[in-house]
């Protein structure tokens, strides 16, 4: 893969046209349409839903993403630190996971999709993650 292969968004932009700031609780995207599809086969596969039983199931590594997640809000953090962005931005960045996932120290586990962790997997060495690394092993 290279790292042409994904891009990061700020956890923040402003709309010109409607004027007003939207949260970006994804931060990494995946640009290569190749490596999309394979992707998605995967998930056609049904391997999300595996996945979100093995983390279920598997109490260090349902920790391992949770703390995955408590880091993206760590970083969101330092971001919006010393800005005044309205309470809704706030809000949303520090209370929701890795691309908006709700409630995702609770049980099942949601994994909502694997570009999402594949994409995170290439786009920080501190996200590197099971999941991103299947993906890659499989396609």
């Amino acid at each position: 893969m290279k790292s042409t292969d994904v891009a990061e968004n700020p956890p923040v932009i402003y709309d010109e046209k409607k004027r007003i700031y939207i949260p970006q609780p994804t931060r990494f995207w995946i640009l290569n349409k190749d490596l999309r599809s394979k992707i998605s086969r995967l998930e056609e596969k049904g391997w999300i839903e595996k996945w979100e039983e093995k983390v279920t199931n598997d109490e260090k590594l349902f920790e391992f993403f949770v703390n995955l997640h408590r880091k993206e809000i760590e970083k969101r953090k330092e971001f919006i630190k010393g800005k005044k962005y309205p309470d809704y931005v706030v809000k949303k960045l520090l209370s929701t996971g890795i691309g908006g996932i709700q409630d995702f120290d609770k049980k099942p586990f949601k994994v909502k999709c694997l570009h999402l962790w594949t994409a995170y997997h290439l786009g920080d060495e501190d996200f590197k993650n099971p999941i991103g690394q299947f993906v890659l092993d499989n396609i």
